[in-house]
């Protein structure tokens, strides 16, 4: 490969990382801010119901995400990458800084909650497009002995997000530093902040050039309707791909992206939250790559994705057990065991969907399945909170929590072991 092809594959990676990195930063500012939306839009006299009817407000947004991959996955494999990958992130990252500016239920009544529920769906819409342009597009630029490689830094961006996020609510933190003013208007910082993300992300992408992959497989053989061509080829490995990502996802939601509601109920400060995502974040971006690189080099990408979920199984209870014992330093230390088991996991998944599903239905492919996994699996924050207020204890809430996580863990494993592994070879 000539060296302006491999720095164009870098810089899409680099691209998807910061696309992926903002489009999650959404949801991590969401639930960071769920415990003062819950009272601004949903005032309750019961502060943990308020906070439920938030994260099930979280999930109806997720919802959408599906629909949305249809619609930009149909654009995206009839029109190209470049341009679709760029209005989603455009348009998420308007309507994710909007929601900052949203009047509460005290001034305008149930139509605060009215507009939030609308701002969700329109950010699902557009997220469904987002994270499944940044997997195709950085596999399809990406040499076959290194989709591995500039997968784990895409999917790196999950770890950025937690970055981010700690840094918005270090920013809250100095100009809202008590809980009344977060109530007020700390919270709409967490918002606002993602206009930061987004100017670097669109600078980013601006510059990329379209797929070659797509323009000689994809654009001259376009099917009429890409998402029922993707059903009729690959309908056993959809239903088989989307319970990996369901049970990949149950572990992220039900954990690292969850933090920002959890590690307050288990009696951490916002001092803990920010380290423990500066922890986990740093963590997954730097072995991220690194895990994929190991998938390439070893040539396979099933049997090392099925070792990562049974790890994962084996070792998310004791590390929970750490972070609940309530001291700051076993929060770090278990927050980046937290970081390096998850993203292990995710930085071999796009070569793992790249390389089965062909050029002409990709986008389609790889955003239905994404999004209706993780549309599933944004039940787990509701689940786990709804779990924490019902057992209660220390000890039952980490059973509790690593429940949720672990049953995810044993899903993704027995699903992936029936797929097909095409590692490293020609692209479809």
């Amino acid at each position: 490969m000539a060296q302006t092809e491999l720095n164009d594959a870098i810089k899409v990676a680099i691209s998807a990382n910061l696309g992926w990195g903002f489009e999650l930063y959404d949801l991590i500012a969401y639930i960071y801010a769920a415990p003062y939306i819950a009272t601004q839009f949903f005032p309750k006299t019961d502060y943990v119901a308020s906070l439920l009817e938030t994260l099930l407000l979280l999930v109806l947004g997720y919802f959408a995400r599906p629909l949305g991959a249809i619609l930009w996955g149909h654009i995206g494999d009839k029109m190209g990458r470049k341009i679709t990958w760029f209005v989603v992130l455009l348009g998420m990252g308007l309507v994710t800084v909007a929601i900052g500016f949203l009047p509460t239920y005290a001034q305008i009544g149930v139509a605060a909650a009215a507009l939030l529920v609308l701002f969700r769906i329109l950010q699902g819409i557009f997220l469904g497009g987002e994270w499944a342009g940044g997997l195709t597009i950085t596999a399809e630029f990406a040499p076959p002995n290194m989709r591995g490689l500039l997968g784990g830094v895409a999917q790196g961006g999950a770890g950025l997000a937690s970055v981010f996020a700690a840094a918005a609510v270090a920013l809250a933190t100095v100009f809202a530093p008590t809980k009344d003013a977060m109530m007020a208007y700390g919270w709409r910082i967490l918002f606002w902040f993602g206009a930061v993300p987004l100017a670097i992300a669109l600078f980013v992408r601006w510059k990329i050039r379209e797929s070659e992959i797509w323009l000689k497989k994809g654009k001259p053989a376009v099917e009429r309707i890409p998402f029922l061509a993707l059903l009729r080829r690959y309908w056993l490995f959809v239903i088989i791909a989307t319970l990996v990502i369901f049970g990949e996802s149950l572990i992220y939601y039900g954990s690292i992206g969850y933090f920002g509601t959890l590690l307050p109920l288990l009696g951490y400060g916002r001092e803990g939250v920010i380290l423990a995502s500066l922890s986990a974040g740093l963590t997954w971006m730097l072995l991220g790559p690194l895990f994929g690189h190991l998938s390439d080099r070893l040539g396979k990408r099933k049997s090392i994705l099925a070792t990562y979920y049974a790890i994962a199984a084996l070792t998310l209870y004791p590390i929970w057990i750490l972070i609940a014992g309530g001291q700051l330093a076993n929060l770090v230390i278990g927050a980046a065991l937290m970081g390096m088991v998850f993203s292990s996991q995710y930085s071999v998944l796009p070569a793992w969907l790249a390389e089965t599903i062909e050029t002409k239905v990709r986008f389609s492919g790889i955003g239905f399945i994404l999004n209706l996994g993780v549309a599933f699996s944004s039940f787990a924050p509701y689940i786990s909170t709804y779990l924490l207020k019902s057992i209660g204890q220390t000890y039952g809430t980490v059973t509790a929590i690593s429940l949720v996580t672990i049953i995810g863990a044993l899903i993704a494993l027995v699903f992936v072991l029936l797929s097909r592994d095409r590692c490293c070879q020609e692209l479809l």
